[in-house]
């Protein structure tokens, strides 16, 4: 999970990893000064289960769930979706 995250991180995402150990990736929105945080926008989560990595992000209100067998393609798709 922690080299996910660092190849998120270097593509350009704001990631940070949620307490249930799901990565939550996105696009840096600015800086709140009443949260004292970065904001995200374009927000997917991605998780490791039975040996495949899993990303989960909403078309409107729809959830949808891919499924990929290697990182590498799960960056080429993310590029795809959400670009930086």
């Amino acid at each position: 999970m922690e080299k996910l995250k660092k190849q998120l991180q270097q593509e350009g995402y704001l990631v940070m990893l949620s307490k249930d150990g799901v990565l939550i990736a996105g696009q840096e929105d600015g800086y709140s000064d009443i949260l004292k945080c970065k904001m995200m926008k374009n927000t997917f989560g991605v998780e490791i289960r039975n040996s495949l990595i899993i990303i989960d992000y909403a078309i409107g209100q729809i959830p949808v769930e891919k499924e990929f067998k290697t990182i590498k393609d799960l960056l080429t798709f993310v590029r795809q979706v959400f670009p930086i």
